[in-house]
């Protein structure tokens, strides 16, 4: 089978999945305030499990454990096809209408490694959209008309980054780019190249100023005059 072609379906079958939940629960019981991001990514996560428990491909899915906020996916399942088994890992974001144009951290690259190192490699991103309303929130359509974004980590647009946090980042309106799974190897290591001289240029301009001592030597001299005010008391 195409790599293309059985990553669309895994794609396409995730869609289906996610947009069955949206029309059972177009109008949940979550105030649309500070937590509801969580909130909705809790329900999601219960209802895709429910929702694949007979499914076609989708098998022995699993919501994140309660309270482990360090868990490298929201939801989790295994894609079964021909004997191939291949585990998905999902993570849901729940995107607020009035902020789709925001950049998001959207996890550390570290999980990615450690799923393609686990023989792997699907991580996959659902965006769901949703607006404040009276009484809570109702999912609604992004600008372009859908209520559901998915696309796999490695399709991820080319302008994401690694910020110092280890923390990749990506405008949530940015469309996704189709490439090969060793293409997005290639282009996470380079963005994970580029971060690091990054930091590595900042400290080296920070430690060239600590060494230059100006700073330093400005802050004594203030302080010498302030204790002098306090000993002529």
């Amino acid at each position: 089978m195409e790599i293309q072609k059985y990553e669309e379906l895994i794609l396409s079958e995730l869609k289906k999945v996610t947009e069955a939940i949206l029309i059972k629960n177009p109008q949940p019981k979550i105030s649309a305030k500070s937590r509801a991001g969580a909130e909705i990514s809790s329900l999601l996560e219960e209802q895709f499990v429910i929702e694949t428990a007979n499914h076609q491909f989708f098998k022995n899915s699993a919501a994140s454990p309660d309270g482990a906020t360090k868990n490298p996916w929201d939801a989790m399942t295994h894609f079964s096809i021909k004997n191939h088994d291949e585990v998905i890992w999902i993570d849901f974001k729940a995107v607020k209408v009035s902020s789709a144009d925001s950049n998001p951290d959207i996890g550390t690259p570290d999980k990615i490694i450690d799923l393609i190192n686990s023989g792997y490699f699907y991580l996959v991103y659902i965006f769901v959209y949703y607006e404040e309303m009276k009484g809570g929130l109702q999912f609604v359509s992004n600008s372009d008309g859908d209520t559901v974004k998915i696309y796999f980590l490695k399709d991820i647009n080319h302008t994401f980054r690694r910020n110092p946090k280890n923390q990749l980042q990506v405008n949530i309106s940015a469309k996704p780019e189709i490439r090969t799974r060793e293409e997005f190897i290639n282009i996470l290591f380079n963005k994970i190249e580029q971060s690091h001289k990054r930091q590595i240029e900042i400290s080296n301009k920070a430690l060239g100023a600590i060494e230059k001592g100006d700073v330093k030597a400005k802050l004594i001299e203030m302080n010498n005059v302030s204790e002098g005010k306090i000993k002529n008391l």
